[in-house]
């Protein structure tokens, strides 16, 4: 059933939502989240039904646990890009969580994969869930995937180059051998610059990645490491 709709179906409108919204502005306007006191005795809580199944108000409830319970950083996440379905969720690629969410779009996406797979039993132990979150997603980072690049020339083939290495200022010089690399990488082969860049841009907000007002020039911040040559 699932595979008869097409991936367009999934496509979240988010044209009528403020995207600078904050979570509790999002969470207390009724016209995009219904308050909790209209629910009804019959309604069911998320962790009661299939993903495919939830609702919309299901899957709020889920974004919130999942922020509340891991420490997600709400800034990174679009919370209009979640006024969707539970079937729109789960049709959603690695990439477009990435997309809406930033960094913690791997983590939202892994811990929604592992409850399709393994059932709400996932969540039995918190400590070690946190601890297979970590596990998974510690190489899997793109900030991470281009600081390895930019330290290993061999694979790097000039795809990416320092322009003020003590400073960690670098260019993207092969843009869209970059995105094929990194779609590689998550084997997603409708991978584009567009969509990495934009998943860069997120890492702004955490202090990984600063600013810099130069196209394709980037500069890792305070929160990144590994970088530095002193102190890798």
């Amino acid at each position: 059933m699932l595979d008869s709709v097409t991936h367009s179906t999934f496509l979240p409108n988010t044209s009528f939502c403020d995207p600078l919204m904050s979570w509790t502005d999002l969470f207390s306007n009724e016209e995009y989240y219904p308050a909790f006191e209209h629910q009804t005795a019959c309604d069911s809580y998320w962790t009661s039904v299939h993903p495919e199944y939830w609702t919309k108000r299901h899957v709020w409830e889920w974004l919130q646990f999942c922020c509340d319970q891991y420490k997600l950083d709400t800034n990174c996440i679009s919370f209009c890009h979640f006024n969707i379905s539970g079937l729109q969720l789960c049709s959603m690629t690695q990439e477009e969580f990435i997309e809406a969410a930033g960094i913690c779009g791997e983590y939202l996406y892994f811990i929604l994969q592992n409850i399709r797979t393994q059932g709400y039993s996932f969540f039995n132990d918190a400590e070690e869930t946190k601890a297979s979150i970590k596990d998974c997603l510690q190489s899997s980072h793109l900030w991470e995937f281009v600081r390895d690049l930019l330290l290993s020339p061999e694979e790097n083939c000039g795809i990416l180059e320092w322009e003020d290495r003590e400073q960690g200022i670098f260019r993207v010089v092969k843009s869209e051998a970059l995105a094929k690399m990194w779609g590689q990488r998550k084997k997603n082969d409708r991978m584009t610059y567009e969509k990495l860049s934009r998943a860069l841009r997120y890492y702004y907000k955490t202090g990984i990645l600063e600013r810099v007002d130069r196209r394709l020039v980037y500069k890792f911040g305070k929160n990144a490491h590994g970088w530095q040559e002193d102190k890798q």
